[in-house]
């Protein structure tokens, strides 16, 4: 018990209050109750961090992975990640003098003694593991909610993700790492972000991000790509299975469907059309093309890196580009067909 002595300034003189503290030190001990793919039970992952980092955050706690100093002190295992200094002040109030229970002890000028039990749901062994996820889940959730945010049940978002007003994390969506999510982004069902950014106005559907930028204004997805290196501006359209990697793709630039963009230069209002592929890599070494502003690439189109399409041209559907093109070219390289007529009796004859 820790007692003040106050000056009440309307009655001239002094008076004692008490508080109930919890003044002891508490200590973290690096002990592992299973392991899981090689990882020590502390150190599974809660949503960006560890069990052991945030014990540690929450409780102000010292971690030791040796001799105990002597003295009052509070000792835990890393099993309650969600414990705070309320709750345990709440338990050791509870239980007086010197005891031992699930998880850890307290010494009060002596040695523990007796069993008192659980402080709330811990994790003691793998079976504990998903609940713990769901709980983290829930409590993030909250924690974002308080921010204007809305995270659906069932979606999962990191503890060290920066997430503004407005944005909606659908069922299934999972924001994993340092990710940046600004005001009013739609992140849809089953999407995955990864330490990456989105601006303002953005919507993510079904798509996979990897340390990828979004401007403001864009849409992603479904079922799009964006591989690590991917820098997307604002007003952009990435259809659904268009995949980008190392690519600066900018403003106002769209590719609809099914195109693979790697290692690029995409100016400002480029269209790529269906079937393009920026041919980067010829088997032992990898080139980087450039689209200037203004272009059109027609569908299923092959650019053979290193090239570059010189701004305003036209590339028309089916060509493959192997050399540099000028401002307002126009390129077509198709074979002429072939006709025989009748001929095809021959390949679909019936047996």
């Amino acid at each position: 018990m820790t007692y003040f002595c106050v000056k009440d300034p309307f009655l001239n003189g002094f008076f004692l209050f008490c508080v109930d503290m919890i003044t002891m030190k508490i200590y973290l001990v690096k002990r592992s109750f299973f392991n899981f793919r090689g990882k020590e039970s502390f150190e599974l992952d809660l949503l960006g961090k560890n069990i052991l980092e945030l014990m540690q955050e929450n409780l102000g706690a010292e971690i030791i992975d040796g001799e105990l100093p002597y003295g009052d002190k509070v000792v835990l295992y890393p099993v309650y990640p969600f414990l705070t200094e309320e709750k345990l002040n709440k338990f050791l109030r509870e239980n007086e003098g010197s005891f031992s229970f699930e998880g850890g002890y307290v010494v009060r000028g002596g040695r523990e003694s007796g069993f008192v039990g659980r402080i709330e749901q811990g994790l003691f062994s793998l079976a504990d593991y998903p609940a713990l996820l769901n709980r983290a889940a829930r409590e993030n959730a909250a924690r974002l909610s308080k921010r204007g945010v809305l995270v659906e049940e069932g979606a999962e978002v990191s503890f060290l993700a920066e997430i503004h007003e407005g944005t909606i994390v659908e069922r299934g969506a999972r924001i994993i790492g340092n990710c940046v999510i600004e005001k009013n982004v739609r992140i849809g069902k089953d999407s995955e972000i990864i330490e990456s950014v989105i601006g303002e106005n953005s919507e993510i559907m079904r798509s996979v991000l990897e340390k990828s930028r979004v401007g403001n204004n864009t849409r992603i997805g479904p079922y799009a790509y964006l591989r690590p290196n991917s820098v997307v501006g604002d007003h952009c359209r990435i259809g659904d299975f268009v995949e980008l990697k190392n690519c600066n793709f900018g403003n106002g630039s769209k590719s609809a469907h099914l195109s693979y963009i790697g290692d690029a230069e995409v100016g400002e209002k480029v269209n790529i059309g269906c079937g393009v592929v920026f041919a980067n890599y010829n088997g032992k070494t990898k080139s980087k093309s450039k689209v200037e502003d203004g272009c059109f690439i027609g569908s299923n189109c092959n650019l053979i890196a290193p090239v570059t399409v010189g701004a305003g041209s036209y590339l028309a559907a089916g060509t493959t580009l192997t050399k540099n093109l000028d401002t307002h070219d126009f390129c077509i390289g198709r074979c002429r067909e072939t006709v025989k007529e009748g001929g095809a009796k021959k390949y679909l004859k019936k047996e």
